[in-house]
This record gives C-alpha cells, sequence and structure tokens, in this order.
C-alpha cells in the first residue's frame, strides 16, 4: 500500500480550514456538553501538531530560500501557539468560559429548541461555581449561544412556557 502524501495534506488543510471557517463565521456555536468541548479541544491540539509535521514536510520541498524560511518560521511560531495551547488544555484553564447545565427554565412556544437555561461555570481564581441564565438553541449536538446572563424576571410570558 503507498502512502499518499498529497491526499493526506490535501485533506488536513480542508478540515483545519473547515474548522477555523466555522469557528470565525458562528463563534457563539459549541457542543451541548463541556466534555465535548474539551474533547474536540484536545484533538484539535493533537490534530494541529500532526498538521504542523506535514507542514514541515511540505516546507522542505520549496525551491526559493526565501519562501522556505518565512514558512518555517510561520510553521514554527504556529506550533509553538499549539503547543501553548495545548499546555493549557491539559493544565484544565479553559481559553473560552464551558458552561454546564443546571436545569432548562423556559421554552419558547413556538420553537422547542429555543430554551433559556440555568447554568454554571467555575471561575478559575476562586474555583467557584457561579451560575447564570443563558439563552441557548440547541440542535443536534450542537449548541448556539443567543444571550448571555438573562434577566427571568423580565421575560415575556406569551412567548415562553416554564419548565417543570
Amino acid at each position: 500500500m503507498k502512502f499518499n502524501f498529497k491526499m493526506v495534506f490535501r485533506s488536513f488543510v480542508v478540515f483545519f480550514l473547515i474548522v477555523v471557517l466555522i469557528h470565525f463565521a458562528i463563534p457563539k456555536l459549541e457542543f451541548s456538553k463541556p466534555e465535548l468541548n474539551r474533547g474536540f479541544g484536545t484533538f484539535f491540539n493533537i490534530f494541529c501538531v500532526l498538521f504542523s509535521v506535514l507542514l514541515f514536510l511540505k516546507i522542505r520541498t520549496i525551491k526559493n530560500k526565501v519562501m522556505t524560511i518565512i514558512c518555517a518560521i510561520l510553521n514554527f511560531t504556529f506550533l509553538l501557539g499549539v503547543l501553548i495551547n495545548f499546555y493549557i488544555y491539559s493544565n484544565k484553564i479553559d481559553p473560552q468560559t464551558q458552561f454546564f447545565d443546571i436545569s432548562t427554565i423556559y421554552r419558547h412556544k413556538s420553537q422547542k429548541n429555543d430554551k433559556i437555561i440555568s447554568q454554571y461555570y467555575v471561575n478559575w481564581k476562586t474555583n467557584k461555581h457561579i451560575p447564570t441564565n443563558n439563552r441557548v438553541y440547541d440542535f443536534g449536538p450542537f449548541r448556539y449561544f443567543i444571550e448571555y446572563d438573562i434577566d427571568t424576571l423580565n421575560l415575556d410570558t406569551k412567548e415562553w412556557v416554564k419548565e417543570r
């Protein structure tokens, strides 16, 4: 069986670009469970290290010396950033806030996936749980955060149904 470097490299580039574009186009999109977010973050860090190795192998085939040096510096910077991010993930210091569900408080009458959920996040300095109410839209394994820290006392009761 012959190893096809071009096909592997192209598939890594496509996957990397898709993830980066989705992250920048829809920044409030996450998995519905924090464990899935952490798992994907760890997987993506390992993927980026492998991608950096593939880039290093690809850079060696460039004929122009100046371009080779520029690409090698950029690849080294990328790899250094990935390794720092991996260190942060391995010490369980999340670069973004991870919300843990407590309960669903309200559901939208016309859209069942639109909810207001009581959640908490852990303050990394004090290690205490801080409760908050967030409006989210769930679809499949994904969750889109519409609004953070909602005041449930000022909700329109014509649109929202209290969960039991």
